[in-house]
């Protein structure tokens, strides 16, 4: 458990292809049978699903994530994965959107501060996540707009 509300949200991406299909199960499926945790790391995945986008939920938000074990950040952040490779384009338009609109609700329902939205790399600097191309300084903008 979390114990105390979330004060950061930390953006991933997959480094995956996003195809068609359901990948966030097996996101899922790999982070529980090779891993070996109890589910999915990330509380929210945002993906295609046929020719829509959609958020789909992982871990309870009263739950610790097992996404960003740096700094102890799983213990106070929720984690939100775009299923992408945004090292080689931009997340697309319908699925930022809807990351912007989740955003915005988890900063109102926990009063998170815009500017405690996250890039996984601030806290694994060896890592691109959420990737080279995604407009980290835009979610803020936007958010920022509508909290």
């Amino acid at each position: 458990m979390i114990g105390i509300e979330p004060k950061y949200i930390i953006i991933h991406h997959s480094l995956t292809k996003d195809g068609k299909v359901v990948d966030w199960n097996a996101i899922r499926d790999y982070h529980m049978k090779e891993q070996g945790w109890k589910d999915i790391g990330y509380h929210y995945g945002i993906e295609r699903i046929g020719e829509k986008y959609a958020i789909l939920t992982g871990r309870a938000e009263n739950e610790t994530g097992a996404h960003t074990s740096q700094n102890k950040m799983n213990f106070q952040s929720l984690g939100i994965c775009m299923v992408g490779n945004f090292d080689l384009t931009r997340p697309p338009e319908p699925a930022f959107k809807l990351l912007v609109d989740l955003c915005i609700g988890l900063c109102r329902k926990y009063d998170i501060p815009v500017e405690n939205i996250k890039a996984h790399h601030d806290y694994a600097s060896y890592k691109t996540c959420p990737g080279k191309m995604f407009p980290m300084a835009e979610l803020g903008e936007e958010v920022r707009k509508r909290v």
